[in-house]
């Protein structure tokens, strides 16, 4: 597990076309889960973090449009790699703790997620990581549609936690 960790934060570090391509590969596999809906990191930056929601069947709920989970999904992915990007994964913890997704618009064609590693205070995060050994992190995640049109708003909480804080580990 270690390995991997390091090998995704040697990515992240260095987001060259080939180094996404790579995270790709490495994150469908480590994330079994998303691997069918085909997300695809598109930009790794200290300003945004954007993935791929493609328009194909797979994701279609039974109108026709994105399924809202999808979107969704792909809300919860932006988010966490915007603190993977931030903190790295091999010395915190991160796990999901609260959701909630606002929809504006139906998603009819290839979608967006797009989250600012910005909204993220580091040294507020570490101070209160110091002191209480977790943190709780907020994030917004945009969903547009191809003609930038807002079609969802994914809101979540992170659980952010020193690796060596971890109780349950297996």
């Amino acid at each position: 597990m270690k390995f991997a960790f390091n090998l995704i934060d040697k990515l992240m570090k260095n987001p060259t076309t080939m180094n996404l391509m790579a995270l790709n590969k490495v994150l469908t596999v480590g994330i079994a889960f998303n691997a069918p809906h085909g997300f695809k990191i598109k930009e790794i930056s200290e300003d945004n973090v954007r993935i791929s929601l493609p328009n194909r069947k797979l994701n279609h709920n039974h109108l026709g449009g994105i399924h809202a989970c999808a979107m969704a999904t792909v809300g919860e992915y932006c988010a966490g790699m915007s603190l993977l990007k931030t903190f790295g994964a091999s010395k915190y913890r991160l796990i999901l703790s609260d959701l909630h997704v606002k929809y504006t618009y139906q998603g009819r064609s290839d979608l967006e997620g797009s989250c600012s590693p910005r909204q993220i205070d580091q040294t507020a995060v570490k101070k209160v990581l110091e002191t209480d050994g977790k943190y709780l992190q907020k994030l917004e995640t945009q969903i547009r549609d191809k003609n930038g049109k807002d079609v969802a708003l994914v809101t979540t909480t992170w659980q952010l936690k020193s690796w060596d804080q971890v109780k349950t580990l297996s």
